[in-house]
């Protein structure tokens, strides 16, 4: 009998959404949606994107040229908070594009702060932990019975 680690699976996703994150805010809910328990007949696991380690370690400089759109999602940004200094179109996306060239050349703000804010590493230690005694136990049982 295999011991079920989905529960503490579940706690961990549960745990990492209370902690805070970048800046003091929790993660939100929308990238929260993205962890999943995964279960197959052999094994349990969390799927997540691949660029979860940004939230501790901040968007570090591009390795390559290709457009990734982030244009858009600067301007949306900026305009969301008011931080255009220009009142033209053309200006907005300008300080757009700029903002941009900039995070892909030297990463952003958190990056270049070199901090490490702890999202999800410590939570994931103390999970690994439960699981492996809960499979100590369970192989001190089975050699308890064969003996």
């Amino acid at each position: 009998m295999i011991p079920d680690v989905k529960p503490e699976l579940d706690e961990l996703i549960k745990n990492i959404a209370q902690r805070n994150g970048y800046y003091g805010n929790k993660i939100p809910a929308s990238i929260m949606r993205m962890f999943e328990v995964v279960e197959t007949d052999y094994n349990c696991g969390i799927l997540v994107p691949y660029w979860i380690p940004v939230l501790q370690k901040g968007r570090g400089p591009r390795k390559s040229n290709t457009d990734s759109g982030l244009v858009k999602k600067i301007y949306k940004w900026m305009e969301s908070r008011g931080m255009f200094k220009s009142h033209t179109t053309k200006g907005k996306l300008n300080e757009a594009r700029f903002m941009t060239l900039y995070i892909n050349k030297h990463g952003n703000q958190h990056f270049r702060s070199k901090t490490f804010i702890d999202v999800y590493e410590t939570e994931r230690k103390k999970t690994i932990e439960k699981i492996n005694k809960k499979f100590s136990l369970l192989i001190g049982k089975i050699t308890m019975e064969v003996i």
